[in-house]
């Protein structure tokens, strides 16, 4: 358990930590048009990249979200600058570098644009690696919501998974789930449960990532919400349309990722404390174990639902 807790604070720290921007002319004029500007300038990048390694274009169709506030958009924008730092280990021996933390106090789109500035460095040190010399399209900035940044930013999310060399897997899903349902019992000892970790369903059969990813997406639709009462800024999706024809493990852990930092907004906006309940790892993860792991997180999310 030890592990696990070492693990579950790397990620509580930054979001405690903050990020000192101050209160500058420049981050007054930087908008979602100015980010969602960027956003596309990595996708057109991204795309230059897997042209020249010859790996499928992500098709899927857009998550069903919305309402996406500003955290949301950040905490996209730290995936896919995470994704493409392990791109760049990979193919231009770069730096493993964490992604910047969560700033305090009120997140505005300047502090998401050092975000995606970094995020776009990193794909164009992959592109002078792998010599690629086509400048990608510059877009202006237009009128784009959070929304339609956060759309790009997933969307090079899924694209990146099918670049890296070691995509996101199921282990990586249930660490995510894991950490999803640690946050939830935090925040179910908050509101006086304790019952912290409802028991997982009887197995009833072996599953795959499409099987998970339902699941989540209806821990999604909760927590969304969820937000509503409490007053975090979740984003809000459906889980009845949109759902893509091959799900991957990489399209499971998008979705696992932003439930984690939905769940870290609740229970920061609840002050809730961290607990850290037993939670067993078993010795092989497959989407079986994930989707029951899934379904225990589920559970969690409707309890807390009823308690708000």
């Amino acid at each position: 358990m030890k592990q696990d807790q070492l693990h579950i604070h790397r990620f509580v720290l930054p979001l405690c930590l903050g990020l000192s921007m101050g209160s500058t002319a420049w981050a007054q004029t930087i908008d979602n048009p100015d980010v969602f500007a960027v956003a596309a300038m990595v996708a057109e990048e991204v795309e230059l990249v897997r042209e020249v390694m010859g790996r499928p274009f992500d098709d899927s169709p857009r998550l069903p979200a919305s309402d996406v506030s500003q955290h949301v958009v950040y905490f996209q924008a730290q995936s896919l600058f995470r994704k493409l730092n392990q791109l760049a280990q990979e193919q231009a021996d770069a730096e493993r570098m964490a992604a910047p933390p969560v700033p305090e106090g009120e997140l505005t789109p300047a502090h998401t644009i050092v975000v995606v500035e970094q995020a776009l460095d990193q794909v164009r040190a992959v592109k002078r690696a792998l010599g690629i010399e086509t400048e990608a399209d510059v877009f202006p900035p237009t009128r784009s919501s959070a929304t339609g940044t956060f759309m790009t930013l997933l969307d090079t999310n899924r694209q990146v998974n099918l670049l890296m060399g070691a995509p996101p897997r199921p282990p990586d899903v249930f660490g995510q789930v894991t950490l999803a349902a640690v946050f939830a019992a935090g925040i179910l000892s908050h509101l006086g449960e304790s019952e912290l970790l409802p028991d997982a369903p009887p197995f009833d059969g072996y599953k795959r990532p499409g099987d998970v990813y339902g699941v989540l997406l209806q821990c999604a639709e909760v927590l969304g919400r969820i937000g509503d009462v409490s007053g975090a800024p979740t984003l809000h999706i459906s889980p009845r349309r949109n759902i893509p024809d091959d799900v991957e493990p990489g399209h499971v852990y998008d979705i696992s990722t932003i439930l984690v930092g939905g769940l870290a907004l609740v229970s920061s906006t609840l002050d809730a404390e961290d607990v850290f309940p037993t939670l067993e790892t078993p010795g092989r993860i497959f989407p079986t174990q994930v989707y029951a792991r899934a379904n225990v997180l589920l559970q969690q999310l409707e309890q807390i639902e009823e308690l708000l």
